[in-house]
């Protein structure tokens, strides 16, 4: 069974790695649904819009899974829970921030 402390560093390693990719466009690639291809880097303006969304949730999951096995049991167990609830606060703010730029 899989412990809370392995789930938690999951779950906080996946938020701040899902953030700061968003934040500094950072997808692990790009799907053109125009041209329905999926690539690393950015395609000419032929192949229409990218979705990032697809990206941007796989460099998450990949981090959360690398810093859940990497990380020891002993410090991943010592995760205080007003950890779990300040990071997603956090993060919030850091896309309100980002956001507020259509805005001005």
């Amino acid at each position: 069974m899989i412990s809370r402390g392995r789930l938690s560093a999951f779950s906080l390693a996946g938020l701040i790695a899902y953030t700061l990719a968003y934040y500094f466009d950072w997808p692990l690639f790009r799907f053109y649904l125009g041209s329905g291809q999926v690539s690393v880097g950015p395609l000419p303006d032929s192949a229409g819009p990218p979705i990032l969304l697809y990206g941007w949730v796989s460099t998450a999951v990949l981090a959360g899974l690398l810093v859940s096995m990497v990380v020891p049991r002993s410090l991943t167990a010592r995760i205080p829970p007003d950890l779990l609830w300040l990071i997603p606060i956090a993060a919030m703010a850091a896309a309100l921030l980002y956001e507020l730029r259509w805005f001005v």
